[in-house]
């Protein structure tokens, strides 16, 4: 049977100048006593802070101090008893995510390289396992500004942006919802995996049937063999209820196999299955499973989870010559999209803990939301993100981690673009609340604007595409967003998506107004968070007028290039809504987030009238730091007016 240990302790933490590995002796084996501690999984500002290396990088300018971080080379080191095996188990570590240059040592060997911060790193250490009673495991992670070459492709043009080079969270590098804090560390669990002569790797199930009578299931089981399996059995049950509950045992089948079976499918007749609906359409009906590796009658692996029973269509049909519709059917019924664009939780993503998300989903389930689209230039959610949407009935909008820009298209890279995309399609696929792939966010649009469309050309989104159609093509696909499907401008309403951007003007303008897009996935309009989350990040004496650099600061991505455009758009906004300009902080408070939740109850109301308009996904949902923007809820999780004007908004809206 499977035996799981995870690393959380006793990991150490120091720093080097870049590529300064005179001591990597030192480093990988000897002594850690002057090192600091270090939280895995975790971040190295967030260790340093506790350290007292360095002051609240969200506090005032204090980020700017903090970019000594992204120069340095990092090293990580614990020690741990290896686990007494048997002559025929074999034992793997697992790092699930190390951001991102990162190169593994165990006991001063150099063993492997990664460069993605979102795919795993795994290896076998039963050789070690079985020669030592304790290993020192060591992990460098070098510095992301100095480890990718911007010049090693000569087809990428002037440009493109060190960013694009890097398989990591683009918002690190400075975003107008995010700071520039570029994140180092191990960032999601470590652990220790022993097997007894194979594993289950990959389990999933299709819906490839779907009435009210019966639903045909195929159950496909990938499975590694590490010796050979003789009387090798596969089982699975199926259970009503997700996995944590007590649900009823509806099915067992079993299957026998043999080192030679891979992948192995099987199908299941359902009877009368219960329909998993969007929140505020009706039930959010999970069903659990639990597959069994078995040699000679006795379990060596399982895998528990659970599913969802649902049919999802993105209906792109021809309305006219040049019209195309854009709009979602679940289950056969068409349904208007009311959601949010969703960011991540924290600018240091190795810091979010599992309280934040189940707060802040539930806080969406509330307001009748029946989607969240995660933004391209984010990270790919944990489980529990995914775990919670399932539960609540919150449709996710899935872009791969692409964000305004032209990315390389060399070899090398495209063979990372097609690594993550097998890891990132295999790991959420099997979560009902799964309903669109997306490639990426506004690199069309990148395009565009440099070299007209184009975008056939696009090597990047072509391997995401193949990847899809090998892999879940029972959910729909779109190459960027927006997304025109001819050779028009991507954000051209009379097909696919548009973003509607106009920071500055009326939420009634004819910018708005006179568009009649088939889908709106990107509209928001600033507002001032309340004083006490203003206190938290900016000093008293700053707080009015603001037209000063901590609140441009905090309204920006802290580079200080166009800094001053959104306070003044907030500004101007009051203008051209013909509003009195505010005489103080609280006036400025009360005034922008009443216009923030009218303009999102006017745009709700106005673009779900347009009988052609799918959806509308206002933009967004949770700050990343304290910040002035257009979310609905603040980084300290106090929801704004606008949070409670949209759930009496989305409550009514519909088709």
């Amino acid at each position: 049977m499977r035996n799981t240990i995870y690393l959380n302790d006793g990991w150490k933490l120091c720093w080097r100048s870049f590529r300064d590995e005179k001591d990597i002796d030192k480093l990988t084996t000897g002594s850690t006593d002057d090192w600091i501690s270090a939280t895995v999984p975790g971040d190295v500002h967030i260790d340093l802070l506790k350290n007292g290396i360095g002051p609240d990088f969200y506090y005032g300018l204090n980020a700017d101090l903090w970019r000594w971080v992204e120069e340095k080379d990092w090293w990580y080191r614990t020690e741990i008893n290896t686990p007494n095996i048997q002559h025929n188990e074999v034992v793997h570590i697992i790092f699930e995510g190390v951001d991102t240059f990162s190169t593994i040592f165990i006991n001063g060997e150099k063993i492997i390289t990664n460069k993605n911060m979102f795919t795993p790193i795994e290896i076998d250490i039963t050789q070690y396992c079985k020669k030592y009673q304790n290993i020192k495991i060591a992990v460098k992670i070098s510095s992301p500004i100095f480890s990718v070459d911007v010049n090693k492709d000569q087809k990428i043009v002037d440009s493109n942006l060190p960013r694009m080079f890097a398989r990591k969270a683009q918002y690190n590098y400075g975003w107008d919802i995010a700071p520039r804090l570029i994140s180092i560390g191990i960032w999601r669990p470590v652990r220790i995996e022993t097997y007894n002569c194979g594993r289950i790797k990959d389990f999933w199930i299709t819906i490839k049937k779907l009435d009210k009578k019966k639903s045909i299931l195929e159950c496909e089981c990938e499975i590694e063999y590490f010796k050979q399996i003789e009387n090798g059995e596969v089982k699975i049950e199926i259970f009503e209820g997700a996995i944590d509950g007590q649900g009823n045992k509806i099915i067992e089948t079993s299957k026998k196999i043999s080192s030679k079976n891979f992948p192995l499918k099987i199908s299941i007749n359902l009877k009368n299955p219960k329909i998993w609906w969007p929140n505020g359409f009706g039930e959010q009906n999970l069903y659990s499973y639990i597959v069994s590796l078995k040699k000679d009658g006795k379990i060596i692996d399982e895998k528990r989870g659970n599913f969802g029973i649902k049919k999802i269509e993105l209906i792109q049909e021809k309305l006219s010559k040049s019209e195309r519709s854009f709009y979602f059917k679940i289950n056969n019924k068409k349904i208007f999209i009311k959601g949010l664009n969703w960011t991540p939780l924290d600018a240091l993503p190795g810091s979010i803990e599992n309280e934040k998300y189940e707060k802040v989903i539930k806080l969406v389930k509330n307001i009748n939301a029946n989607m969240l689209r995660v933004w391209g230039g984010g990270i790919y959610e944990p489980d529990i993100f995914y775990d919670l949407c399932d539960k609540y009935g919150i449709m996710i909008w899935q872009d791969f981690m692409f964000a305004c820009g032209r990315y390389p298209e060399n070899k090398e890279f495209l063979n990372e673009v097609k690594d993550e995309a097998t890891y990132v399609i295999k790991r959420l696929r099997k979560h009902v609340c799964i309903s669109l792939w997306c490639g990426g966010n506004e690199n069309d649009t990148f395009r565009y604007w440099e070299d007209g469309h184009n975008y056939i050309k696009h090597k990047c989104r072509n391997v995401l595409k193949k990847v899809w159609e090998k892999l879940n093509t029972q959910t729909p696909f779109i190459p960027d967003s927006p997304f025109s499907p001819s050779e028009n401008d991507p954000n051209d309403d009379k097909e696919g998506d548009v973003h509607l951007w106009a920071h500055g003007k009326s939420y009634k303008d004819n910018f708005y107004i006179k568009k009649r897009p088939k889908f709106v996935s990107e509209i928001g309009h600033i507002s001032v968070p309340d004083k006490k989350t203003l206190l938290s990040f900016i000093p008293d004496e700053k707080l009015w007028p603001v037209f000063n650099e901590y609140w441009y600061y905090h309204s920006s991505d802290t580079l200080r290039v166009g800094w001053k455009y959104r306070i003044n758009s907030l500004f101007n906004s009051i203008k051209a809504n013909n509003l009195p300009q505010p005489e103080n902080i609280d006036q400025l408070i009360e005034i922008t987030q009443n216009l923030q939740a009218e303009a999102y109850k006017f745009w709700v109301e106005f673009y779900s009238s347009i009988p052609d308009c799918g959806g509308i996904l206002l933009w967004n949902v949770c700050d990343c730091w304290p910040q002035i923007s257009d979310s609905i809820i603040t980084y300290s999780l106090t929801p704004k007016k606008a949070y409670y004007k949209v759930k009496e908004i989305f409550k009514k809206a519909e088709y």
